[in-house]
């Protein structure tokens, strides 16, 4: 139970540091940047979620190969429920992104007929 909870805490913080990253320590607004450098950063938040789910998983795997050490069979969906729910937000933000940046491009190009 106090792992669980501690690794929940731990989920909690890493949420917190992305959003803290993402708005630049709050000295830059998001939607005063290029499309295509907000979507970079808001992919590491991805790459950092499922890394860490990688690794806990890897790390449950071999305490199963070990079976006189105390396993993992904690709720992952307390652990992982808000990165996850956190995620699920980044990834629609990285949509709405890439279709800005879509249209950037295209507002860059005159075409015929149209000013």
């Amino acid at each position: 139970e106090r792992a669980a909870n501690m690794l929940s805490k731990i989920t909690d913080q890493m949420v917190v540091r992305c959003q803290e990253i993402f708005s630049f320590e709050g000295k830059k607004n998001l939607w005063q940047e290029k499309p295509t450098a907000v979507i970079k950063l808001l992919e590491a938040g991805i790459k950092l979620n499922k890394s860490y789910q990688e690794q806990y998983r890897s790390t449950k795997r071999k305490l199963e190969r070990a079976p006189n050490s105390k396993q993992f069979s904690f709720n992952e969906m307390q652990i992982f429920g808000k990165f996850d729910l956190f995620q699920r937000r980044v990834t629609k933000l990285i949509e709405l992104f890439s279709t800005i940046d879509q249209f950037t491009v295209l507002s860059e190009y005159n075409l015929e007929g149209m000013e």
